[in-house]
């Protein structure tokens, strides 16, 4: 069984005055804004459901910090103890230890133009391809499958629910729908 996961009231108070992040997690989970009791709702079902988990955190990241992971709080800014609390949660760290980071220097940051992908290019090394697109199959552009699509995917698959089972040709059509490479008759990549 898993642990139940407590979030302090500083930082449900602070979720709870976010409306676009509240907008969103109600729309990824019931696929329309968010009912009345919603928050109510949701409190127990974060601390004890994975999948509840994951859609917020995710969408936190998404909204509040326009998809990108706080690994710290950027040099001069003042945050709520409810949004540090979140940004540690998605950090995978404690608040001190984000705290912790978040004082003294920023660390260095990577070079926008002018480092090795620029050097490249120039040295004729041709179409110089971001690392995210490496490691995607030869010739493929990798694709992105969003958030709310797979929830909504996935309500789907459950619907086909049969004692507990959900049906093999179910799934075969799920990743036929997310993975159009997916072979639905062989169950296997048709690439």
């Amino acid at each position: 069984m898993a642990t139940a996961v407590t979030v302090p009231d500083h930082a449900w108070a602070w979720l709870q005055r976010s409306r676009d992040v509240v907008q969103e997690i109600a729309a990824r989970l019931t696929g329309g804004g968010p009912p009345a009791g919603f928050m109510d709702e949701l409190r127990p079902q974060f601390a004890h459901d994975q999948f509840v988990r994951d859609v917020v955190i995710g969408v936190v990241v998404d909204v509040a910090f326009n998809g990108r992971v706080p690994l710290r709080r950027p040099a001069g800014a003042s945050w709520d103890r409810g949004l540090t609390w979140w940004a540690a949660a998605c950090a995978g760290t404690t608040p001190s230890e984000f705290e912790r980071r978040s004082k003294g220097e920023a660390p260095p940051q990577p070079r926008l133009f002018g480092g090795e992908a620029d050097q490249a290019a120039a040295a004729g090394a041709g179409r110089v391809v971001p690392s995210v697109a490496r490691r995607a199959p030869q010739g493929e552009a990798p694709r992105l499958v969003d958030r709310g699509q797979m929830v909504q995917a996935l309500r789907q698959l459950l619907a086909h629910e049969q004692d507990g089972q959900i049906p093999a040709a179910a799934v075969r059509a799920l990743l036929g729908q997310l993975d159009p490479g997916f072979g639905a008759e062989g169950g296997a990549p048709t690439r």
